[in-house]
């Protein structure tokens, strides 16, 4: 029944104007995509699909039946999956106006458990039609509408357009036995060995990537990240994100990738792969660490040189939680308030932090740590009490609360920017730019801006910042193109300075410039 089952199911409302003759067919369908996630071995399961004729004149007569989506599915011949569901009505006519509800049922027989894909095929009846056509060509006309994407090809004929509308339901069964829980070991998640090669993807520089095998019966999720390290594995260098989690059928392979914006010069280096593999719907997670060593041949490292942008950061910062994320205190009497900052390790590591300040104007400061060495396990946090003490109380005290892993081999510490300013010190702004540079990037289809925001010393805090780049026509005086900047930093403390990029497509630079 029903009530025994869980169905996932997306709402699409599907517009469908292939010329049937003189026929266009309207058709609301609901639900569009069906799972059942707990299918029972041996109990049966009705799902209700309505269909909806939202065309003002025709009727439509349509064919309903169960596909599978190639001759084999999760191991077991196609009739045999479909052997276990049946349709009712098999064939039906529908009015202007009307709805009509078709009941799929599915009983899993004893001894099956896995996900199982079909289609619920609703297909229009050539014989209401009149489509005096041979079966060979029939088939050839069919516009198929498959997870929401419909195709727009009409076949044509030499006197007239004839078409007929297919569209197919995907379901996916996940059949369990009474009691199983679902579980995923490290053998049944495989990755092959890593290999370097330019990336696709313009404005990126590289992709490592490997082939993932899904080895269970069931659905599974991938997501992670690629992690480039020196020779000798003892400094990280550079990590990217899988570009989107990926979802893998059972018994099926697909290939896992991570982007680099940054190219490596020739040499030999280690790559470590961290992913997570989990079961679809369910609590089921292996995780994976793959590393082997990875070289970068001359060939190679001449092709990518030019690729990527410049601007791109792949740098990798120390994976730490911090809270408050900006200290700002109004100093009075040169007293600073005691400050209590959390430290929080989301990782599965184990981590021994050192807490540090980084001083960035002119001022002489004692800062007091405790504790200012701990360790921190995997998913507990710590309170570190900060305390300043300044020789000059009349002078403002900007810098960065740094916090470092010893784990993290050499990456950038996680940091809190801090601004304490005494009590009606008055102030200015005191930014300045360098000379912007451009330079071609991305294969020579790119070009790269760039320069550097100076803070002095001597200046106020440039807090949450945000930029434009414009881009005129001298002769013209007109604005050509205007484009968004990314900025090193959004906070721009007294002594820092900050790198300002943006890159544009240089096709597209050129005919802005060249437009009237």
């Amino acid at each position: 029944m029903m009530n025994r089952t869980t169905i996932k199911a997306l709402f699409l409302l599907v517009l469908l104007a292939f010329p049937i003759g003189k026929v266009i067919a309207g058709l609301s369908i609901t639900p569009a995509f069906i799972r059942l996630d707990k299918t029972m071995q041996g109990k049966k399961y009705i799902i209700p699909v309505m269909v909806t004729n939202q065309s003002a004149k025709k009727t439509e007569h349509f064919k309903v039946a169960v596909e599978g989506p190639s001759s084999m599915i999760n191991g077991l011949p196609a009739k045999k999956v479909v052997s276990w569901t049946t349709v009712k009505p098999q064939k039906f006519s529908i009015q202007p106006g009307e709805s009509r509800k078709i009941k799929m049922s599915v009983k899993v027989p004893k001894g099956y458990s896995g996900d199982y894909r079909v289609y619920l095929s609703i297909t229009q009846d050539p014989k209401k039609y009149n489509l005096k056509i041979k079966k060979r060509k029939i088939k050839n006309a069919i516009g198929i509408m498959q997870l929401g994407k419909t195709s727009t090809r009409i076949p044509e004929f030499k006197t007239h357009v004839k078409a007929l509308v297919k569209i197919n339901v995907p379901v996916v069964i996940r059949a369990i036995k009474p009691g199983q829980k679902i579980k995923l070991r490290s053998k049944q998640a495989k990755f092959t060995k890593f290999k370097v090669a330019s990336s696709s993807d313009k404005r990126k520089a590289m992709t490592i990537k490997s082939m993932f095998e899904n080895k269970t019966r069931f659905d599974v999720t991938v997501k992670g990240s690629c992690t480039l390290l020196n020779k000798k594995g003892s400094k990280k260098l550079m990590q990217a994100k899988m570009a989107q989690k990926i979802l893998v059928q059972p018994k099926q392979k697909a290939p896992v990738s991570c982007d680099f914006g940054s190219a490596l010069p020739r040499g030999t280096y280690q790559v470590q792969g961290s992913f997570k593999v989990q079961i679809k719907g369910a609590k089921s997670i292996v995780k994976i660490n793959k590393r082997q060593k990875l070289k970068i041949s001359k060939q190679l490292a001449k092709e990518i040189a030019g690729r990527g942008s410049i601007g791109v950061q792949d740098d990798i910062t120390t994976p730490l939680l911090l809270s408050p994320t900006m200290v700002q205190q109004e100093v009075v009497g040169g007293k600073v308030r005691k400050l209590t900052v959390e430290v929080v390790n989301p990782t599965s590591k184990k981590f021994n932090i050192t807490s540090s300040f980084r001083l960035t104007n002119d001022n002489r400061v004692k800062v007091i740590f405790k504790p200012r060495k701990f360790k921190l396990a995997a998913g507990s946090a710590k309170r570190v009490s900060v305390e300043f003490k300044s020789k000059n109380k009349k002078s403002p005290i900007y810098g960065w609360i740094d916090f470092t892993a010893k784990q993290a081999k050499g990456a950038p510490p996680a940091s809190i920017p801090v601004l304490l300013v005494p009590e009606g010190l008055k102030q200015s702004q005191k930014l300045k730019f360098s000379d912007i540079t451009a330079k071609l990037t991305s294969g020579n289809s790119r070009i790269h801006f760039a320069t550097n925001v100076i803070n002095h010393k001597k200046g106020m805090e440039a807090l949450y910042l945000s930029a434009t780049i414009a881009i005129t026509n001298v002769e013209s005086g007109v604005l050509a193109l205007s484009n968004k900047v990314a900025l090193e930093n959004e906070n721009l403390l007294p002594g820092n300075k900050i790198i300002a990029s943006s890159d544009i497509d240089f096709d597209r630079l050129i005919s802005s410039l060249t437009s009237e």
